[in-house]
């Protein structure tokens, strides 16, 4: 992870809580999949995703909360996406990627935030490779059909580069 980029978070009564510090990029999102992932497979259905602190974000980064959004929309049981606190570029963004369609935008308060906890590294399969990266902006591309103008090029890049490494 950026030695200045942190992800904190903590879950209660099956929500899930992140807070982001500072930037969120390809180089430090691999742990936060991993941890978004464990929280679905345990069966979380609420996630709250807070960007007060965050500096900027990259496309890998979205695509794998876009990828979070689809499959929380798409289980049953309810359940769905909230970015907090997203102000400037971050929000810009998010509405040129049609990412605020498919989640919920809001200015809240986060109310635990004294639980939350610094995201920890837990092995190798926590950094970015070609392959998170391609699924994330495939994910992106997927979205809609700006996003596959956008992301076209990218994506056959990194297609390219994910079967070369296997």
């Amino acid at each position: 992870m950026n030695k200045d980029s942190t992800y904190k978070v903590c879950t209660t009564n099956n929500e899930v809580y992140v807070q982001i510090k500072n930037k969120a990029s390809y180089l430090n999102c691999a742990p936060l999949r991993s941890f978004l992932n464990e929280m679905v497979d345990e069966g979380n259905k609420v996630f709250v995703i807070d960007f007060q602190n965050c500096s900027s974000m990259d496309s890998t980064f979205l695509g794998i909360l876009v990828g979070l959004a689809l499959q929380l929309r798409k289980s049953s049981g309810g359940g769905g996406l909230t970015l907090l606190n997203l102000v400037g570029r971050n929000r810009e963004t998010v509405e040129n990627l049609g990412i605020h369609k498919i989640a919920i935008v809001s200015s809240e308060f986060v109310s635990n935030s004294s639980e939350l906890e610094v995201l920890k590294i837990k092995n190798n399969s926590d950094k970015a490779c070609p392959e998170l990266i391609y699924k994330a902006h495939k994910t992106l591309l997927d979205l809609n059909e700006k996003n596959s103008k956008i992301f076209k090029d990218v994506v056959n890049f990194l297609e390219q580069k994910v079967e070369d490494s296997l």
